[in-house]
């Protein structure tokens, strides 16, 4: 229950989120806070990561529509199952994030987007434009790399044995 409950909560705040962020700031507008560390400026990001295929928006539609699905299938068949807790949060994170990014896609056309970091040692980063659905399917894909991992690990374990 609780892994429902991180989606929902997850595409609940980026729907506010963005709804303000639509509301209140213009396309290419910055706001800079945390002293400069991040900045605040809309984007609509019509492709995938990085907006790669952006001119080809029924195909990243579609794209992301399947792999939506296909995670939402893993998750039926793993959340009654026992065990695999760090797997299923971040499963749960990836899924919240992509729920709502596939939302815009479909409802809106595009992804809204609106930060990016202002690192000087990253000065890369600052061209990349996120939203907080992004950051949840990176860290959510980083905790089911690192499930995997522990359990390649305990498998060794158990065939050294």
């Amino acid at each position: 229950m609780i892994y429902i409950l991180i989606i929902i909560a997850i595409v609940i705040a980026e729907t506010k989120i963005k709804s303000h962020m639509e509301k209140n700031m213009k396309v290419g507008e910055r706001k800079e806070i945390l002293n400069g560390k991040i900045v605040l400026r809309k984007h609509y990001n019509t492709g995938l990561i990085l907006n790669y295929f952006e001119n080809k928006k029924e195909m990243v539609k579609t794209v992301s529509s399947v792999f939506l699905g296909f995670l939402l299938l893993l998750f039926a068949f793993l959340l009654p199952k026992k065990g695999n807790r760090l797997f299923k949060l971040g499963l749960a994170l990836v899924l919240g994030g992509a729920i709502s990014n596939v939302s815009d896609r479909i409802n809106k056309g595009h992804v809204v987007d609106y930060f990016s970091f202002n690192f000087k040692q990253f000065p890369k980063l600052k061209k990349i434009i996120f939203n907080l659905s992004d950051i949840f399917i990176f860290i959510g894909s980083s905790f089911i790399a690192l499930a995997g991992f522990i359990s390649d690990i305990s498998h060794i374990r158990e065939t050294l044995e």
